[in-house]
Parts: structure tokens; C-alpha cells; sequence
């Protein structure tokens, strides 16, 4: 069947362009775009009609059972009592902190849709995209009840206006409404944590049903072979009435005898066994987006259970379950991963290699590293789906490794080392205090004090020549020196000078005294 054949391959997607629908809440009303960008419109293939397809990348929402405090199986008692345990505590007339009262319709959203069985099964089935609505794969036509069979069904009749609109030889069968809602298809597809990242384009082998060749979708060997049901008149449904005090009570009630059908078929058809449709499957090609995270859903029209009797097929729901990656999380579009270094790393800074979705990096830790400090490689995270040229960080949490066990050796130098932090903490400002500086950088000089430099000009600090042969060129230069300090300078230089000389001279005339 053309069902059967491969799909052409399908054009890749850019990106940038790809779509993504944020759920509302499921009480909000809620409608597909009318139109689609055109990178969005892929040709259908294997399914009679040629109409073109839409492909909806939908984010995953919140985990309702998550939200409620209850796992998957948890019955309705007890998701009413953690509602109300719930509910108290986060109400916002009895809870005034920030984010409690959206907690709290967080909550109403998920029991809401947890309470009632219908809304449950669907959410179970589809994830969020199950509450939207929408799902008998027609954008024109509504589930459920036909108007006409409800109107046959509390007046009474099959003739008239309502009568012989059926399709199986005018009399009356309706075998849409049964199946309108069983027309979606649900398909897992599980990804690396890389392909979420990075995106991937993946081949797909769908199973599906269609309406039988051989019968049409009777399910019968020939019109001739099916029935009335002579219980339910053909409508599927009986009206059972009942008179009371109050007046008389009807209840509507599907037929125990046709099963709802509404038909009895004699002689089924060979080829679907009375079915009226028979499994097929279909290959086709899915590009994910990069950015996608894990329960995120995409919908492609047209691609479920068909039925060619009204026209109409079902849309296929893609549910991607994103693998973990050990080591590395992911929280919005940033990474995070810990890192464990040694205490003597942290203190001096160190290079070391560490594990991205793009390998193995270098990631440079600063000198005077904190634990619980956050070292970000940026834009190694995951890409927004809406906005791929944004993307988000690789964060590494710093975890330090304090050793249990010393060495004499480290021992001795670790309190030597915490000697002298102490010492250095304990430093009075009046006393002479050690310089401290940051790790991995030069001590800051203080500026030379007015003794300093007369000192170094008299005598430099590097000769060890003697104070009487001293030389006039002074070995630091005046010209850095503030102009009060060059005259005081010079005139403590000058008086040394004659200090000297008259010394000289005294020294000379009590020589030539003792002499004569």
C-alpha cells in the first residue's frame, strides 16, 4: 500500500527557525496558530489526499504528580488528601511568602486535571499536549456526541429530516463518532543527552490504522450482509424511561446488543475480520531541534490513524525521553556539574580538564577559590529552541578536598603556614604589619619614607663604602623627591659638609701646635 512506502526525505531545518508552543495553564483557553512559517511545512507522504503537514515542537510542562507530591499510580484519595495538605500550606491568605500563591495555582492546575478520570487518562497518554483539546485530528470538527444522534436519540425516529444519512446503504450508521477520538497516536522517542543539546534528524518506523481496502470501513463483506440492529433501531444508543413522583425520568444508554454500533454484520470481511481497519506501518524522518529537554512533545499533523470514510486523519504525538548524562545536569538552558579540587589548588589556582557536551575542556580555577564557587565556561550550554544564537553556560560547582591524613612533612608545613596567617592577623596598625597581597600577584611597595631617602642619598643601602669618602653625586635622584623634602635634604647635607671641614681643620691646627 502507499502507506508502506518511504517517505522522501524530509528538508533539514534550520534552527533558528525553529517553533516551539508554551502550554497554558489547563483551564486557558487554548488554539493552534492559523498559520505556519513555511520551514515548518513538510509534505506528507504514505496517506492518500497530498495535503501538506504542520510540525509543532511543544517544551514539556510541569509534572503534575511532581507537583502534587504523588507518584503515577497514586489513587484519587490519595491525590485529594495531598491536595489538601497542599493547598493549606500554600494558600495565599495563609502563606505571605513570595511565590506562594503561585504555588498554589500550580497546585489547583494539577488537581484539577488529576482529579478527573478523562482529563487523567489523557494527560497520562499524551503529557500536556493530551489537555489541549483538539485531538481527533481534524481542525474543523469537534468530538463526541452528534447533534443528530442526540436529537434521535431524546425524540425518538430515524426517518424524516435525520433520516438515511448513513453511509452504508442509507441506513442511518454512523461509524465516525466511535472513532473520532481514538484517531492520535502516541510515539516515544528517546534521545542522547547530546542529540537534545545539539539536536538530531531521525528515522522513525510508525505503526498506524486505516481504513479497510476490502470493506470500506464496514467491516462487512458486502452492504448486503449488515443489519439494523433491531434493539437500538440503528441509533446505537437506547432510551430507557422511567415515571416517578417527580415525572418521568429517561436515561440514555449505548446498546447492549449491537455494542453501540448500531448494526449487526452477518458476514465480516476477510480481510480487517469485521474491523474495518487494519494496522499499517510508515517510515518517516524527524528532525528534533537543538535545545529540546526531556517529556517536550512534537505534533505532526496528519500522520495518525486514518479514517478515509469521513476524510480525516489523526495527528502523531512525538514524546522525547531525554537519557541523563552522569555528571552534568540541566537547569533551563545552563549545565551544571561539581568539581572536586585539593585544598592547595583552591589556595593557588590550577588548570585542569573537565567534561563538557563538547568533550573534555581546560577550565582555569583563580587562585583563592571558595568552596561552594561557581567557575562558568561560557556558552557551552544548551541553546534556546526559540533563539539557538542564545545559548546558555557550563557551570562547574567547586567542591575542595581538605586530606584526612598528613605527612610529617605537610604537617609541618601546614602549621607553619597557619603560624603565620595567625601571626599576620594578629599585627596591630601601629606595628610594623607584613604585606598582604592577592594570590598570584606582586606585593604593592610602599612609598620610601623622608628618612628613607636621606638615608639612601647619604648612604645607599647597596655600598659599603664608609661616611668620610662618600661621593657628592648622590645615588638616588632629587628630581623624585617633593621640593619640601630636596631642601631639607641639601641642608642637612651642607651642614654635614662644613661640620666636617671645621673638624678637618681643628684636627690640623692641634697637630701643628703639638709639632712645634
Amino acid at each position: 500500500m502507499a502507506a508502506m512506502a518511504r517517505c522522501p526525505s524530509i528538508p533539514s531545518i534550520n534552527p533558528a527557525h525553529s517553533f516551539r508552543h508554551q502550554f497554558p495553564q489547563p483551564n486557558a483557553s487554548f488554539f493552534l496558530p492559523p498559520t505556519l512559517p513555511n520551514f515548518l511545512r513538510v509534505r506528507r507522504c504514505g496517506i492518500a489526499g497530498g495535503y501538506r503537514r504542520r510540525v509543532i515542537t511543544m517544551a514539556a510542562g510541569t509534572d503534575h504528580y511532581s507537583t502534587l507530591n504523588v507518584n503515577r499510580n497514586a489513587t484519587l484519595q490519595e491525590i485529594k488528601s495531598s491536595y489538601r495538605k497542599l493547598a493549606r500550606k500554600y494558600h495565599p491568605d495563609m502563606n505571605k511568602n513570595p511565590g506562594a500563591e503561585d504555588k498554589f495555582k500550580q497546585i489547583s492546575a494539577a488537581y484539577e486535571v488529576l482529579s478527573d478520570e478523562e482529563k487523567r487518562s489523557a494527560y497520562d497518554r499524551f503529557g500536556e499536549a493530551g489537555l489541549e483539546g483538539d485531538f481527533n485530528g481534524s481542525q474543523d470538527t469537534s468530538p463526541g456526541v452528534d447533534p443528530f444522534d442526540l436529537y434521535s436519540a431524546f425524540f425518538g425516529g430515524s426517518d424524516g429530516v435525520f433520516g438515511g444519512m448513513g453511509e452504508s446503504g442509507g441506513m442511518g450508521f454512523d461509524f465516525m463518532n466511535k472513532r473520532s477520538l481514538d484517531l492520535d497516536i502516541r510515539y516515544d522517542l528517546r534521545l542522547s543527552f547530546e542529540e537534545s543539546v545539539f539536536g538530531v534528524k531521525r528515522e522513525i518506523e510508525v505503526s498506524y490504522l486505516e481504513t479497510c481496502d476490502g470493506c470500506g470501513g464496514t467491516g462487512a463483506k458486502s452492504s448486503n450482509t449488515i443489519k439494523q440492529c433491531s434493539s437500538c433501531d440503528g441509533k446505537g444508543r437506547v432510551m430507557n424511561s422511567q415515571r416517578t413522583p417527580f415525572g418521568i425520568m429517561s436515561q440514555v444508554s449505548t446498546c447492549s446488543k449491537c455494542g453501540g454500533e448500531g448494526k449487526i454484520i452477518t458476514d465480516k470481511c476477510r480481510k480487517c475480520i469485521g474491523n474495518g481497519r487494519l494496522r499499517s506501518r510508515k517510515k518517516m524522518d524527524v528532525v528534533v531541534p537543538p535545545g529540546v529537554s526531556d517529556r517536550a512533545t512534537m505534533r505532526i499533523q496528519g500522520e495518525g490513524n486514518v479514517d478515509k470514510r469521513s476524510g480525516r486523519a489523526g495527528d502523531l504525538f512525538i514524546v522525547l525521553q531525554v537519557d541523563e548524562k552522569r555528571g552534568i545536569r540541566r537547569e533551563g538552558l545552563n549545565l551544571y556539574s561539581n568539581i572536586n579540587i585539593d585544598f592547595t589548588d583552591a589556595i593557588l589556582g590550577v588548570t585542569t580538564k573537565v567534561e563538557t557536551v563538547e568533550g573534555t575542556m581546560d577550565l582555569r580555577i583563580p587562585p583563592g577559590t571558595q568552596p561552594g564557587d561557581t567557575v562558568k565556561l561560557p556558552r557551552k550550554g544548551v541553546p534556546d529552541t526559540d533563539r539557538p544564537s542564545i545559548r546558555g553556560d557550563h557551570c562547574f560547582v567547586v567542591k575542595v578536598t581538605i586530606p584526612k591524613k598528613l605527612s610529617e612533612m605537610e604537617r609541618k608545613l601546614v602549621e607553619e603556614f597557619s603560624s603565620l596567617r595567625r601571626s599576620s592577623s594578629s599585627t596591630g596598625p601601629n606595628e610594623t604589619r607584613q604585606e598582604e597581597h592577592s594570590f598570584g600577584s606582586e606585593p604593592r611597595k610602599e612609598p620610601p619614607s623622608l628618612w628613607h631617602k636621606m638615608k639612601n642619598f647619604i648612604r645607599p643601602e647597596d655600598s659599603r663604602t664608609k661616611f668620610g669618602t662618600m661621593s657628592l653625586n648622590p645615588s638616588l635622584p632629587l628630581r623624585g623627591m617633593k621640593v619640601s623634602e630636596t631642601s631639607i635634604v641639601l641642608s642637612v647635607l651642607a651642614l654635614c659638609v662644613i661640620t666636617s671641614a671645621v673638624t678637618l681643620v681643628q684636627g690640623n691646627r692641634s697637630k701643628q701646635k703639638k709639632e712645634t
